[in-house]
C-alpha cells in the first residue's frame, strides 16, 4: 500500500464515526502488518528450509563424531530429487524476498506462497515416508506462519490446503504403484487424528487473529474517547 494513499485514506477516516474509524484504521494497519508478516515468513521460510537440507545432507553422507553417530541411509536418487525439491522451494523464498524489496505485494501474494508451501512439503512426503514421515509436522508450521499476516482467510485457506494436502499423501500410501508399494500407510484412526489437530490447530489460530483485532479496534476507539475528554 502507498504511503500517500494511507495518509489521504486516513484523512477521510478522521471524518467518519468512531465506530466506522476503527473498522477503517485496521484495513490501514493491517495491510501494513501483512507486509511485515509476509517479511518475517519468508525469512522464517528460508530458515525452515535450510534446516530441513542440513538435516537431509546427515542422512545422505551420515556423520561420525565420536558418541555421535548418524549412519547414512538414503541412496543418491532420494537425495538427488530432494535436492530438486529444495532448489524449487528456495527459488519461492528467493522470488518472494525480491518481490518485498521491490515493494510489490499484491494481496494474492501470500496465499501463493502458503499453497506453494503446501505443494513442496505434499512433494516431498510423497517422496518421502508418506503419512509415516515426521515431516508431517510440516502443515503445522504451514499454518501458523499463515498467523504472521494476521489475515483470517488466509489462515482458512492455509488449514484447509493442509489438510487436504495430508489427505493426499495418506490416499497415496494405500493406492497400489504408490507409497503403498513400500508399506506406509496408517491407520484410519492415526489420519482422524491428524485431520482434527490440522482443524483446531487451524480454528486456534483463527481466534487469535479474531482477539488481536477486536484488541486493536478496542484501543483505538478508546483513545478517540479519551482524547476528546477535557484535560483536568
Amino acid at each position: 500500500m502507498d504511503p500517500a494513499n494511507s495518509k489521504e485514506h486516513s484523512g477521510t477516516i478522521e471524518r467518519a464515526s468512531p465506530g466506522a474509524a476503527a473498522e477503517e484504521q485496521w484495513i490501514v494497519v493491517g495491510r501494513w502488518q501483512e507486509y511485515a508478516g509476509e517479511v518475517r515468513a519468508n525469512l522464517l521460510r528460508i530458515a525452515g528450509v535450510g534446516g530441513f537440507y542440513l538435516i537431509e545432507l546427515l542422512n545422505y553422507y551420515g556423520l561420525h563424531l565420536g558418541p555421535l553417530d548418524l549412519p547414512a541411509s538414503v541412496e543418491l536418487e532420494f537425495h538427488q530429487t530432494m535436492t530438486a525439491i529444495v532448489v524449487a522451494w528456495t527459488m519461492m523464498s528467493l522470488a518472494t524476498l525480491l518481490c518485498l524489496q521491490l515493494r510489490i505485494f499484491p494481496a494474492w501474494l501470500k496465499y501463493a506462497t502458503t499453497l506453494g508451501d503446501v505443494i513442496l512439503l505434499t512433494a516431498t512426503l510423497m517422496i518421502a515416508d508418506g503419512p509415516r514421515s515426521p515431516l508431517t509436522v510440516g502443515y503445522f508450521l504451514i499454518i501458523v506462519l499463515s498467523g504472521l499476516r494476521f489475515q483470517l482467510p488466509l489462515v482458512w485457506c492455509a488449514t484447509a490446503s493442509s489438510m487436504l494436502g495430508y489427505l493426499c499423501v495418506a490416499w497415496a500410501a494405500i493406492v497400489p504403484g504408490t507409497l503403498a508399494d513400500r508399506r506406509l500407510a496408517v491407520p484410519g484412526y492415526y489420519q482422524l487424528i491428524m485431520l482434527l489437530a490440522l482443524a483446531l490447530a487451524g480454528v486456534v489460530l483463527g481466534q487469535i487473529v479474531r482477539r488481536v483485532r477486536a484488541m486493536a479496534v478496542d484501543l483505538l476507539r478508546r483513545v478517540e474517547t479519551h482524547a476528546g475528554r477535557p484535560q483536568p
